[in-house]
């Protein structure tokens, strides 16, 4: 509270004479008085812990810390501090001054060094110790390693996922449109539909929205769960013309009178882009808003935009300095319509604003699902098919050396084992002979799904980080090894393997294909089992040898996501960092495998900051 600017007027002391039949007052009794006055005092002060003169406070909706407090457990070490070089670093205490770690302990030293030594504390301004809810604990922010802003707001308008036929999807689009205005020259867009929950396993067609009478004529845009395939309605083939070309890196799926049944595969998609109609910054910003409310809710409190359009990096910049980013993202720029533009926009590291921009996204190849992901070898289950690269394979090594030279990090979506190769022998001719420099450009493969053996030690030997999402080793792995076969399956979603090489891992969702809460993706790192504790192969989880521990799991969301975007002031707890900080009403190192999804977060702090939730 700020203190009153106005002064009470002081009366100048004047003796009066004692009472009658009493004696003086004696020093000693004043005195004594004194010390009794101040013990009560003391003895207040330390059992409540508190602020008697407040300084500076920050706050969200009347939540406020103090400047400067300490988070206790009472339950033993459960503050998880996530130290740079390993472990989880549980402390009893952490402190903080002004949105900085400056010591963890014990509660007996943080109270000697804090509250009684280091400042000669006065009871009227000890500083404040909140504990901990029994049972709760606190770790450092989770960090998405790779998710999608604002698609993930757009997203959420019109979700497929889990439909388990063509008129399952259809239903689902009539009731969004019987409850939802559309805006002139707008279109329908949904997300989340995946032919292998279908019987038959097909794609669908544009004929398939003729069933429906509200539907036949509308402009409707439905993206496959992985957005690497659009299906789209009559009305919107009718838009692109008679004559649709194929395209390199994409394919325009045909009957067999090689008419487009209505689905588009990676860039292929580029076609639909260029007449879909463009979102305004108000879009934007709603979107965004949706995403920052579902992302802290569940415990986020940094991430990584893995796509990142060069048109949208105004209105990053804008809202970042407006102040409307609670929490970090650091953005992987897209060029969208050309493969080179990192001399169109500037590095951006502004960890006050909570927005960095210092990296690029490439994409190498599809998705395993579509089966657009590029192989080595024949798919298993479609003899004669590779995939494809999305780019000609001459480009990639001269791509990434100006990328890398500009001072780029370049991060390239990887998912064939095929697309890793290429990509791995551009990286590895960009650094040539200064393989430190090149460790430290830390490249990233983005989800770096299918390796051979031997790619996989290589890009561990080269410091490449692998970006990866367990939820889609757990989503995938129904059908994952009737596409690869049981021996290249051994180099799929291999993150023990990695680890085991030397490499380092960066964990993310790729929300919104995937779930923004990070503890589904903890989950499926620790269990490799779907939700309801199925695998293929048992209870046991999916090639359960490439399991993470729980520490690994949890360094993957906080200091390597930290260390994937160059930050060295994020990610732990430890001092010096910045606090950025989840507390959790369960202890994620020891709670049941069954039970980690019911865990929550009850509260989100960013820089010191309630940001999210409450104390608990």
């Amino acid at each position: 509270m700020p203190t009153s600017s106005s002064a009470t007027p002081i009366t100048p002391y004047q003796r009066h004479p004692p009472p009658p039949r009493r004696g003086h007052p004696t020093r000693s009794l004043h005195i004594s008085l004194s010390l009794l006055i101040l013990g009560f005092f003391v003895v207040y002060a330390q059992k409540h812990q508190t602020f008697y003169k407040s300084s500076t406070t920050y706050n969200v909706n009347d939540k406020q810390l103090p400047e400067r407090f300490a988070i206790c457990s009472k339950d033993g070490s459960k503050v998880y501090t996530v130290p740079e070089d390993e472990g989880i670093g549980a402390k009893e205490c952490v402190v903080v001054a002004k949105g900085i770690v400056v010591d963890t302990g014990s509660i007996g030293k943080i109270r000697r060094k804090w509250i009684t030594s280091m400042y000669d504390q006065k009871p009227f301004n000890a500083m404040k110790i909140i504990y901990l809810p029994q049972g709760h604990t606190l770790t450092p922010g989770f960090i998405d390693s790779h998710g999608h802003p604002l698609i993930y707001g757009h997203a959420q308008q019109l979700r497929l996922h889990g439909c388990k036929s063509v008129a399952e999807v259809i239903k689902r689009v009539e009731d969004f449109v019987k409850n939802t205005p559309i805006k002139p020259g707008g279109w329908i867009e949904g997300l989340g539909w995946d032919q292998n929950l279908w019987e038959g396993k097909e794609f669908p067609t544009a004929d398939d929205f003729k069933s429906s009478p509200i539907l036949r004529e509308l402009p409707i845009s439905l993206s496959r769960v992985d957005f690497h395939v659009e299906w789209v309605s009559p009305a919107i083939l009718r838009m692109l013309g008679d004559n649709i070309p194929d395209v390199q890196g994409g394919q325009v799926v045909r009957d067999e009178d090689g008419k487009p049944t209505g689905v588009f595969v990676d860039n292929a998609i580029d076609m639909l882009t260029a007449i879909r109609p463009p979102w305004t910054d108000e879009d934007r910003e709603r979107y965004l808003n949706i995403m920052l409310n579902d992302a802290m809710s569940k415990g986020l409190t940094g991430v990584h935009d893995a796509q990142g359009f060069l048109k949208e990096v105004p209105f990053w910049m804008r809202v970042a300095a407006e102040g409307k980013l609670p929490i970090r993202f650091y953005q992987m720029v897209s060029c969208e319509d050309e493969d080179y533009c990192g001399d169109k926009v500037d590095h951006c590291i502004d960890e006050d604003s909570h927005f960095t921009l210092r990296a690029v996204k490439l994409f190498g190849d599809g998705a395993l699902g579509s089966r657009g992901a590029a192989l080595i070898d024949d798919y298993s289950d479609k003899p004669g098919w590779k995939g494809f690269m999305l780019k000609p394979e001459e480009t990639w090594g001269p791509l990434i050396k100006q990328w890398y030279n500009a001072g780029w990090q370049v991060n390239v979506h990887t998912i064939g084992d095929h697309a890793a190769h290429v990509v791995l022998d551009a990286i590895e001719a960009a650094i040539g002979d200064e393989l430190q420099r090149g460790r430290e450009a830390r490249f990233r493969m983005e989800h770096a799904q299918i390796l051979t053996q031997e790619d996989i030690a290589r890009a561990a030997r080269l410091g490449v980080i692998a970006s990866v999402q367990p939820t889609h080793a757990t989503s995938d792995m129904w059908y994952a090894e009737d596409r690869l076969g049981p021996e290249r399956i051994k180099g799929a979603y291999a993150w023990r393997t990695y680890l085991n090489h030397g490499g380092r891992l960066t964990l993310g969702s790729d929300f919104p294909v995937e779930s923004i809460d990070p503890l589904k993706g903890f989950y499926a790192a620790v269990t490799r089992l779907s939700e309801d504790g199925k695998s293929p192969q048992g209870k046991g989880g999916w090639y359960a040898g490439e399991k993470l521990t729980r520490v690994e799991a949890i360094r993957g969301m906080t200091i390597d996501g930290a260390y994937a975007s160059f930050s060295n002031s994020t990610g732990s707890l430890t001092i010096g960092r910045k606090f950025d900080a989840v507390i959790w009403d369960d202890d994620l190192m020891s709670v049941p495998d069954d039970e980690i999804l019911e865990v929550k977060a009850k509260g989100v702090i960013v820089d010191g900051k309630m940001v999210w939730g409450s104390l608990g």
